[in-house]
């Protein structure tokens, strides 16, 4: 398995994998995510500015010529109500279902964590929905621990 940068020529396959993201969301929340289309879950110039944008890393894990699985994070410098600390967000990771337990989602966590050091950040953030039992338990293997809580009651 190669992890590496992805580029523009990776496009399509990346876009899969958002796309297989966003279902995973609909089907878990249909009351609160929307089916889009395909080329809705990651517009092309919106990959390409990414790619081009040195805050934001864009790593893909490649069997082959297959991309197995992606991972995006974007380096914040947080303001305002908070000290200001750069903070490196952990926006998107995803493995196809048929290269899950393999390992892939942590080799790629730590190429993301190694690329936050290297920015200067004091802390890898990450939002993730509740639902998603087993992606927490992944994070809180690799060390991450509850930050908040974003509560709801539907009325």
């Amino acid at each position: 398995m190669e992890i590496r940068k992805l580029t523009e020529s990776d496009y399509e396959q990346v876009l899969e994998q958002y796309a297989a993201e966003d279902e995973l969301h609909v089907q878990a929340r249909p009351d609160f995510f929307v089916h889009r289309e395909k080329e809705e879950s990651y517009p092309k110039e919106a990959f390409l500015e990414n790619l081009a944008n040195p805050t934001v890393l864009q790593l893909g894990a490649f069997d082959g010529e297959h991309l197995a699985g992606v991972v995006r994070a974007t380096l914040w410098e947080e303001s305002g109500m908070v000290k200001e600390l750069k903070t490196v967000c952990l926006d998107d990771i995803y493995v196809l279902p048929a290269y899950r337990r393999r390992g892939i989602a942590s080799k790629l966590f730590a190429k993301v964590e190694t690329w936050a050091k290297e920015q200067g950040a004091v802390r890898l953030d990450l939002y993730i929905w509740d639902f998603n039992k087993g992606a927490i338990a992944m994070y809180q293997a690799m060390g991450m621990t509850p930050q908040q809580y974003v509560f709801e009651k539907k009325l």
